[in-house]
């Protein structure tokens, strides 16, 4: 038995590497997909968004709020508006991509310990620009609040250091914990590299799986610029045993994708730079290699669902989408439908990704993700056994 799955495991290995289909995916998309995702995100957050201001009031105070304002990391003042409908010509036109407004007899009222407003319009349906102007006028409009009290209770006769201490009795201290930058690279990135494991896996396998298949209903192959007819009598020529033929493939294609996922948990961190905590190495590889057994296992099991090597790469592309959502990254969980949301955890993905994510970026031990372990546990022997039972079913269609 042992010598048999040795030899299919290295059947298997040379294959995934000589078929050009599973080599595209297996082992070039791999690293395309974790090379271009890195794109999208490698300013990590917006700086300098550009902004206009409309200042109606024109005082030496508006002009100094001005100052402070473009002075921020978050946001750069590129045009001064001479009102709200110029404002917004320049908006749809993208030359700024918000705009605050100061109102007339800004500075007399703050004197005269009248309300003042400052308003700030603002695109929210783009979270990033949204976060970071808003983040800056709300900043802004806090420390001249501060300002202002201040030196207003200064005038009555407070020392400086009272007159904060009036204002500001104690000190906020923020500690950010496991996005200290508040960057999306650090946020989505993981998952993506989670789910490239996963879709890739899938993909590759089915058309390995497929292209077996087909041989042995008969297909024209094209060698040396001709066709010629290929039909084969066995799924695999080395056993008829299902378990032999399951164990001895999943091993080939879990070895390189534990060398993948090594490199994208060790190795990407230093240069793409995103968060990553290694305390815990010997819990991550063991999920690990859990989720990608599981994941090979599941892949080999929809063998039997795809008709052709080619139908599980466009049904797998068009799910990539959806199994985001699912996991609750971008999607909160709370949102999903109860329904849904625990039929998802039937796809090893989804399971394996919120484990994978807490003991990579917040250091997770096994006691905080033995539940997502133990299901995920479950999931890879139910995946054996139909996998198990996918080649079995292939190996009667045959005979029949």
């Amino acid at each position: 038995m042992v010598s048999n799955i040795v030899k299919i495991f290295l059947s298997e290995l040379k294959l995934v590497f000589k078929d050009e289909g599973s080599f595209l995916i297996m082992a070039f998309a791999i690293v395309l997909y974790s090379v271009f995702y890195t794109i999208p995100f490698a300013m990590q957050t917006a700086r300098n968004v550009p902004i206009g201001v409309i200042d109606n009031d024109n005082s030496a105070f508006s002009r100094e709020l001005i100052r402070d304002l473009n002075a921020t990391e978050y946001v750069q003042v590129v045009k001064h508006e001479k009102s709200i409908d110029e404002a917004m010509t320049d908006y749809y036109k993208s030359t700024v991509r918000a705009f605050v407004l100061i109102p007339k007899d800004f500075e007399k009222n703050i004197k005269q310990g009248k309300p003042s407003f400052v308003s700030s319009y603002l695109d929210s349906s783009f979270l990033i620009v949204y976060k970071q102007v808003a983040t800056a006028v709300s900043q802004l409009a806090k420390e001249a609040g501060t300002k202002i009290e201040v030196k207003t209770l200064m005038q009555k006769g407070l020392s400086k250091d009272n007159a904060i201490k009036a204002v500001l009795p104690f000190e906020i201290v923020q500690n950010p914990l496991y996005n200290p930058i508040g960057s999306y690279q650090n946020y989505v990135y993981p998952l993506v590299l989670v789910l490239i494991l996963h879709q890739t896996m899938i993909i590759g396998v089915n058309i390995l799986g497929c292209t077996v298949k087909e041989k042995m209903n008969g297909m024209f192959i094209r060698a040396d610029g001709e066709k010629e007819f290929v039909k084969i009598d066995k799924f695999n020529e080395f056993s008829d045993n299902p378990l032999e033929i399951v164990l001895g493939k999943s091993c080939a294609y879990v070895l390189p994708y534990l060398i993948y996922a090594s490199i994208y948990f060790l190795i990407f961190p230093s240069f793409v730079v995103y968060q990553m905590n290694y305390s815990h190495l010997f819990t991550m590889f063991s999920f690990l290699l859990l989720y990608l057994f599981t994941t090979s296992f599941f892949a080999q099991s929809l063998i039997v669902v795809f008709p052709t090597r080619e139908s599980s790469f466009f049904i797998m592309v068009a799910s990539s989408l959806p199994l985001v959502f699912l996991s609750g990254f971008i999607w909160a969980k709370e949102s999903i439908m109860p329904i849904i949301f625990y039929a998802s955890k039937l796809i090893p993905f989804i399971t394996a990704s919120d484990g994978l994510i807490r003991i990579n970026q917040m250091g997770a031990d096994f006691t905080n993700i033995y539940q997502d372990f133990v299901i995920l546990l479950v999931l890879c022997a139910i995946y054996f056994c139909t996998a198990c039972m996918a080649v079995k079913t292939i190996q009667k269609q045959h005979q029949q």
